[in-house]
C-alpha cells in the first residue's frame, strides 16, 4: 500500500502540519510579550507557562489513552485542535499573567490528545500493511515542517500587525485543522479496540 494513496493518513498528517504550524508560535510569542511588560519576573511567568502542560500531560495521557480505546480518536482528536484555537484567542484577549498560566492548561489538554494519539491513528492506518515506520517517519516530517515555518511566519504577522491579530490567525489555523479533521478524517479505531500494526519499515 503506498502512503500517498492512504487517504485518512494524508489527512492526518495534513491536520498535524497545521496544528504545529499553529502551535510552534504559541509560547515563543507570549515569552516576547511577557517579557516586554514585566521585565525580570518574565522568566518565572515563562517557567510557569513551560511547565504547567507538562503536569498536565503526565496526569491526563492515562485518561485520554482509555478515552481513545472506549469512545475512538476522531473525538479527542477535535478537542485537541479546538482547545489550541481557543488557547490563541485566550492569548489574544489576556494580558494578566495569572490568567494566562490558568489558559495554558489548554496547552497540556492538546500536548495529551496529540501525544498519546498520534502513534495510535498511524498505527490504526498501517495495520497489517508492515509500513508504520515509514508512516511515523513521513507525518513527523510534515508535523517538523510545520513547526520550522511557524515562528517565521507569524513572527512576521506580530511585526507587522501586533500580537492580536497574530493569535487570531494561530487561532484560525488550529481551528481548520479542527475542521478539517471533522469533515474528513475517518474514526480508525477498529471494532475491537485492538491493532496490532506490523512494525517494519
Amino acid at each position: 500500500m503506498s502512503l500517498f494513496k492512504n487517504h485518512g493518513l494524508l489527512t492526518f498528517a495534513a491536520c498535524l502540519f497545521l496544528f504545529q504550524f499553529a502551535n510552534a508560535s504559541v509560547l515563543p510569542l507570549a515569552g516576547e510579550q511577557l517579557a516586554y511588560r514585566n521585565g525580570t519576573h518574565a522568566s518565572f511567568i515563562i517557567s510557569a507557562l513551560i511547565i504547567l502542560p507538562q503536569i498536565v500531560v503526565a496526569l491526563s495521557a492515562p485518561w485520554v489513552g482509555q478515552q481513545a480505546q472506549n469512545r475512538g480518536r476522531r473525538p479527542l482528536l477535535l478537542i485537541g485542535f479546538t482547545a489550541l484555537s481557543l488557547r490563541a484567542l485566550l492569548f489574544a484577549a489576556i494580558t494578566s499573567p495569572p490568567l494566562l498560566i490558568c489558559v495554558q492548561v489548554l496547552d497540556g489538554v492538546s500536548g495529551s490528545v496529540l501525544g498519546v494519539l498520534t502513534a495510535l491513528v498511524i498505527a490504526d492506518l498501517t495495520n497489517q500493511t508492515g509500513r508504520f515506520n515509514l508512516a511515523q517517519g513521513f507525518v513527523g516530517m510534515v508535523s517538523g515542517i510545520g513547526a520550522l515555518l511557524s515562528t517565521t511566519f507569524f513572527g512576521f504577522i506580530v511585526g507587522n500587525f501586533g500580537n492580536a491579530i497574530g493569535f487570531i490567525g494561530i487561532a484560525a489555523v488550529a481551528f481548520f485543522a479542527a475542521l478539517l479533521a471533522g469533515l474528513l478524517m475517518p474514526e480508525t479505531k477498529p471494532p475491537s479496540g485492538k491493532n496490532k500494526p506490523l512494525r517494519s519499515t
